[in-house]
């Protein structure tokens, strides 16, 4: 398996390299983000393992059970305090 950087320089059908796509998909990510939060919605993420975990506004973080049937989501456990979150970097934006 390659490394990021042996492949970040690498230009696309579209003109723009791996590095410059994956930084504007991180930007749209954030505005999303803080979109979302400005209207008061915690956006759910997953981490690799695939465990559920919601965003709050105030930059707290946590994990969630979803029910897919209805629709809800059960918070398990606050995984990260106010402003410790995976998110809350943005706060400071």
């Amino acid at each position: 398996m390659c490394e990021y950087k042996e492949i970040e320089n690498i230009k696309l059908s579209n003109g723009k390299t791996i590095k410059e796509v994956n930084e504007e998909v991180r930007q749209e990510v954030e505005r999303i983000y803080l979109e979302g939060w400005a209207k008061g919605i915690a956006i759910p993420f997953k981490d690799k393992q695939g465990n559920l975990y919601l965003a709050n506004p105030d930059g707290s973080e946590d994990l969630v059970e979803f029910n897919r049937k209805d629709r809800s989501y059960k918070v398990i456990s606050r995984v990260a305090q106010t402003g410790q979150g995976r998110y809350a970097y943005l706060l400071n934006k």
